[in-house]
């Protein structure tokens, strides 16, 4: 008797569940949502607006940008879009991207000295990053330095050692009326720096300066005043370990200075590369 009665509840059991579930979803079927692009978390929101200016690269219909990036009622729209293209310009996205982010927080009435320089910066000649989906800081990689290898000592010769951070760089002979090398600097570091100082003709950091980098990697374009929490005059690139870099100031050529990352011992002895720090100064 035991054994029928379970197979009778598990059937009822079935046929209720198999029931209660087609009135859910067929008979009665909830009313669908009514989620906007409001609704979304603000990672997504920026995910948003980043599509939407890149949907206007593409279509150039300001009308229908603007009807997208409405629709996620932002009452700080223009800032968001332009505080998106100014962070895009920070953490190296794509040119085209910031640009056209740029563009669009400008067309939406927002004004800053960034934006004019992103919509004045060329395209560089070294190959972007690839974009990502959704615009997160994407940290640079980390330049392992590897281990220098010791020289070995001969009946005749002294091992040369590991050059430490005292040498200077290579001035070129300042054009007439062009930049002047005032000071170079090196530090010993496992992540080498170029650190670039520039100031006008009375001493003061001049921001909005164009710098040309020249290195293994291709040519960069820098400006100065951009990087948060330094003064108006300050740029600064990543250095390849053994790289050797040319500095152009208003333009490529003729350059400033030639400086190289080269093996180092810091005062600790541990093992690193030359990071440079060049102070320039305009006519």
């Amino acid at each position: 008797m035991r054994g029928p009665r379970i197979l009778t509840f598990t059937l009822g059991l079935l046929i209720g569940l198999g029931g209660g579930l087609l009135l859910a979803w067929e008979v009665f079927p909830p009313p669908p949502g009514n989620a906007t692009p409001a609704d979304l978390a603000p990672a997504y929101q920026d995910l948003w607006i980043v599509l939407a200016a890149q949907a206007d690269l593409v279509e150039g219909d300001a009308a229908a940008s603007r009807r997208r990036l409405e629709a996620l009622g932002l009452p700080d729209l223009p800032d968001r879009v332009r505080a998106l293209a100014e962070r895009g310009l920070f953490e190296n996205w794509p040119l085209s991207t910031v640009q056209a982010l740029a563009r669009l927080a400008q067309a939406l009435g927002a004004r800053s000295p960034a934006l004019v320089v992103i919509l004045a910066t060329p395209v560089p000649t070294r190959i972007p990053p690839s974009p990502t989906l959704i615009p997160t800081a994407t940290p640079s990689p980390t330049p392992s330095p590897s281990p220098s290898p010791s020289p070995m000592p001969s009946p005749t010769t002294l091992p040369t050692p590991l050059p430490t951070p005292t040498e200077e760089a290579t001035a070129t002979p300042p054009a007439p009326n062009g930049p002047t090398l005032l000071e170079s600097q090196t530090r010993c570091e496992t992540s080498p720096l170029l650190r670039i100082y520039v100031f006008d003709a009375e001493g003061r950091p001049r921001a909005g300066v164009r710098l040309w980098v020249s290195g293994p990697q291709g040519t960069e374009t820098l400006l100065t005043g951009l990087k948060p929490g330094m003064e108006e005059g300050y740029a600064d690139v990543e250095m390849a370990p053994q790289g050797t870099y040319r500095l152009g100031v208003e333009r490529p050529e003729p350059t400033v200075a030639e400086l190289a990352a080269r093996p180092c011992v810091d005062a600790a002895g541990q093992a690193g590369w030359t990071g440079w720090e060049v102070r320039v100064r305009l006519p």
